[in-house]
C-alpha cells in the first residue's frame, strides 16, 4: 500500500491577515472536523479572493488544501487537478514538494501510475531526502512492472490460444478435405463399377443376340417381308393366267 497516504495540508494559511487566508483558515476548521464538502466550499472562496494576485504561498496553499478536501470527499480526479495547480503556483521548494507528493498520491489512487511516478520524481528533485516520496515511487514502479508482466503473460496466453485455434482449424479443414476426397473417391468407384456393370450387361445382351439364330435383326426381318410380298404377287399373277381354277384336292378317305 502507498505509504503516507494522508494528504498534507498547508497550515501556513493560519498565519497573517487577508480575506483569502481567512477563508482558508475556515476551510481548515471544517477539514479537521471531517466536514469536507464545507471545506471545499471555503477553500474555493479563498481561491477566488487571491487568484488575481498570481502565484504565491497563499494561492498554492489554498489549492493544495482544496485538493486535500476533494480527496477526502472521494473525488481523487479533481483532487489531482488541484494538487497539480498548487505545484505550479508554488514559490517555495517545500510547497512544491508537498503539492507534488499529494498529486502523486491522487494519481496512484486513480491507477494513473505513470503520472504518479512523475509527481513523485518532481517531489524528490526538490527534496531528495523525502523518504515517503522515495517509498511511494518504488512501490508504484514495482506495481507498474507487475502489471506489465501480467499483460505480457495475458498476451502470450492469447497468442497461444490463437495459435491453438488456428491449428485446430487447419486440422479440421484437413480432415474435412480428406473426408471430401474419400467421398469423391468412393463416388467415382461406384460410378465406375456401375458403368462396368452396364457395359458388361450390354455386352452379354449383344452376345446373346449374336448367339440366338432365331432372333432376326430389323434388316433381316425387312428383307424377308419384302421377299414374301414379292412371292405372293408372283403367285397371284400365275393364278390369274390359269384358264380354269385348280382342281380341288380330294381326300383319300
Amino acid at each position: 500500500m502507498i505509504k503516507s497516504i494522508i494528504i498534507l495540508l498547508a497550515y501556513s494559511l493560519l498565519l497573517g491577515p487577508g480575506d483569502g487566508k481567512k477563508k482558508g483558515r475556515k476551510g481548515n476548521v471544517h477539514y479537521t472536523q471531517e466536514q469536507y464538502e464545507e471545506a471545499v466550499t471555503a477553500y474555493r472562496n479563498g481561491i477566488s479572493s487571491v487568484q488575481e494576485s498570481g502565484p504565491g504561498q497563499v494561492y498554492s496553499g489554498l489549492l493544495n488544501n482544496l485538493g486535500a478536501a476533494l480527496y477526502r470527499s472521494g473525488d481523487a480526479e479533481q483532487a489531482g487537478i488541484a494538487f497539480s495547480s498548487a505545484a505550479r503556483m508554488a514559490m517555495r521548494p517545500e510547497d512544491m514538494v508537498r503539492a507534488s507528493y499529494n498529486a502523486g498520491n491522487a494519481a496512484a489512487t486513480n491507477q494513473e501510475l505513470e503520472a504518479a511516478l512523475e509527481h513523485y520524481r518532481r517531489a524528490l528533485l526538490n527534496d531528495p531526502s523525502n523518504s515517503d516520496a522515495k517509498f511511494n515511487y518504488e512501490f508504484v514502479k514495482r506495481q507498474m512492472e507487475e502489471q506489465e508482466q501480467d499483460q505480457e503473460n495475458q498476451d502470450q496466453d492469447q497468442d497461444q490460444d490463437q495459435d491453438q485455434n488456428e491449428e485446430n482449424q487447419d486440422e479440421q479443414q484437413d480432415q474435412n478435405q480428406e473426408n471430401q476426397d474419400e467421398q469423391q473417391e468412393n463416388q467415382n468407384q461406384e460410378n465406375e463399377s456401375e458403368s462396368q456393370d452396364q457395359n458388361q450387361e450390354q455386352q452379354e445382351q449383344n452376345q446373346q443376340e449374336r448367339e440366338d439364330p432365331t432372333k432376326l435383326s430389323e434388316e433381316e426381318a425387312e428383307r424377308i417381308l419384302q421377299a414374301l410380298e414379292n412371292e405372293e404377287e408372283q403367285l397371284l399373277r400365275q393364278v390369274q393366267k390359269m384358264k380354269s381354277r385348280p382342281r380341288r384336292v380330294e381326300k383319300d378317305w
